[in-house]
C-alpha cells in the first residue's frame, strides 16, 4: 500500500508541471468514471439495460467532457482576476453550462429511447447536472491550487538548495582562508626559531664551544625534521606539542649548560587534546628571552598542563631576571609591544578558536611572569 502511494504521488508530482497533459487526463478520467456510476446507480437499479440508455449515458457523458473545454477556458482567461469576480463568474458558468448540459441529456433521452413529454421533468435533470460541473468546477480549482503549490514548492527548494551552496561556499573560502592564515602564522616562526638558534649557535663558534656548537646543530637539525613532519598538521595531541617543546629546550639548555632548569607539570588527560602546532615553543621562548637569559645565575621555567570545566590549561612560568624593576619593565613591555612569538600565538589562536580562547600574563610564584592560555577541549568546540 505504501510503494502504491508512493508510486502515486511520484507520478502526480511528475505531471503536476504538465498542466495540459493533467487536465485532458483527469477530465477523461471524471467523465468515464461518471458513466460508470451512472450505469451502476441508474441503469442496473431501473432495469435500463438497453441499448438506447447505454449509449445515452456514455453520450451524455462526452457532452458533458466536451463542454467543460470552454470552461476551462473561461477560468484560464480570467484566473488573475480579483477573488470575488471569479466566485461570480464561476458560479454565472457553473448554472449556464449545468442547464445547456441538462437540456442536451435530455432532448438527447427523448431522441435516442423514443421518449416523449420529458421537459416537464427538467429539474430532475438540472438539479444533478449543478451538482455535477460544481463538482468538477470544485476539483479543477483544487488541481490547480496544488500544481501553484507545487510549483512554489520546488521554487523554494531551488532558492533554498542555491543559499545552502552559496553558503557551502562562503563556510569553504573562508575556512580555507582560515587554514592558510594559520599555516601561514605557523611557517613564519620556524624562519624566527631558525635565525635566533642560528645566532646562538654563532655565539658558541665565537666562545670557541665547538662541542655545544655542534650539539645544538644536532638538536636543530632533530626539531627541524619534527617540525617539517608536523607542518601538515594545523592542530596536534598535547604529547606531541611537549616532545616538540622538549627538542626546542634541549637545544637551548646546550646554549645555557646548568643555567636553564626546566620542570613539568602535565596532566596525563591532558596529553590527547588537540593544540595548535608550536604553541609552546614561543611562549618557551619569551621566558628565556626576558628572563633567564637576563638573570646572572639563570632560572627556572615550569610547564604546566591540565583539565577543568572543558577547558585546557597551559601555562608557562619563569623565575624572572632577578630584578623586580626589571620584571615590572618586561611586564609592561609584553602589552605594549609584544614579540613576534607572542603576536603569532595569539593571531593564531584567534584564527583557529575566535572568541573561545583566553590568554592572560600574571606575576608567578618562581618570580617571574606566568603566562596562561585556556582552549576548548574536543567536548567544546567554536
Amino acid at each position: 500500500m505504501t510503494l502504491g502511494f508512493g508510486a502515486f504521488t511520484r507520478f502526480f508530482s511528475q505531471t503536476v508541471s504538465d498542466s495540459d497533459r493533467l487536465f485532458w487526463l483527469l477530465n477523461t478520467g471524471g467523465w468515464l468514471g461518471l458513466s460508470v456510476v451512472t450505469y451502476v446507480s441508474l441503469s442496473l437499479p431501473y432495469n435500463q439495460l438497453q441499448f438506447a440508455y447505454i449509449a445515452h449515458n456514455i453520450l451524455q457523458s462526452i457532452l458533458g467532457f466536451l463542454l467543460s473545454i470552454p470552461l476551462r477556458q473561461a477560468f484560464k482567461a480570467t484566473w488573475n482576476w480579483g477573488a470575488a469576480t471569479r466566485v461570480a463568474i464561476a458560479i454565472s458558468l457553473i448554472l449556464l453550462v449545468a442547464t445547456v448540459w441538462a437540456a442536451m441529456r435530455l432532448q438527447l433521452l427523448m431522441v435516442i429511447a423514443d421518449e416523449t413529454d420529458l421537459w416537464d421533468d427538467f429539474g430532475g435533470f438540472l438539479f444533478p447536472s449543478l451538482f455535477v460541473f460544481l463538482a468538477w468546477v470544485a476539483l479543477y480549482h483544487l488541481v490547480k491550487y496544488a500544481q501553484l503549490l507545487q510549483s512554489e514548492r520546488e521554487s523554494l527548494l531551488v532558492l533554498e538548495a542555491g543559499r545552502r551552496q552559496e553558503a557551502f561556499k562562503l563556510v569553504s573560502a573562508e575556512s580555507a582562508a582560515r587554514e592558510a592564515q594559520l599555516k601561514l602564522l605557523r611557517y613564519q616562526l620556524n624562519p624566527h626559531f631558525l635565525f635566533n638558534t642560528l645566532n646562538s649557535i654563532a655565539s658558541l663558534v665565537s666562545a670557541q664551544r665547538s662541542r655545544d656548537a655542534q650539539s645544538m646543530i644536532a638538536e636543530l637539525s632533530t626539531f627541524l625534521r619534527f617540525s617539517l613532519e608536523s607542518d601538515k598538521n594545523i592542530t596536534v595531541p598535547l604529547r606531541d606539542e611537549i616532545e616538540a617543546l622538549d627538542l626546542y629546550l634541549r637545544i637551548e639548555q646546550v646554549r645555557f649548560s646548568d643555567r636553564l632548569v626546566v620542570e613539568q607539570s602535565i596532566d596525563p588527560r591532558a596529553m590527547p587534546e588537540q593544540v595548535p602546532s608550536l604553541l609552546l615553543q614561543p611562549l618557551v621562548e619569551n621566558a628565556i628571552k626576558h628572563a633567564i637569559g637576563r638573570a646572572e645565575s639563570g632560572g627556572k621555567i615550569l610547564v604546566s598542563a591540565s583539565l577543568a570545566d572543558q577547558k585546557l590549561a597551559l601555562s608557562v612560568e619563569d623565575s624572572g631576571s632577578g630584578d623586580d624593576d626589571q620584571r615590572q619593565a618586561e611586564f609592561d613591555e609584553l602589552f605594549e609591544s609584544p614579540g613576534f612569538g607572542l603576536r603569532s600565538t595569539v593571531e593564531r589562536l584567534e584564527n583557529l578558536y575566535g572568541d573561545t580562547f583566553s590568554f592572560s600574563a600574571a606575576p608567578s610564584e618562581l618570580g617571574g611572569l606566568k603566562l596562561a592560555l585556556h582552549l576548548p577541549t574536543r567536548g567544546r568546540r567554536p
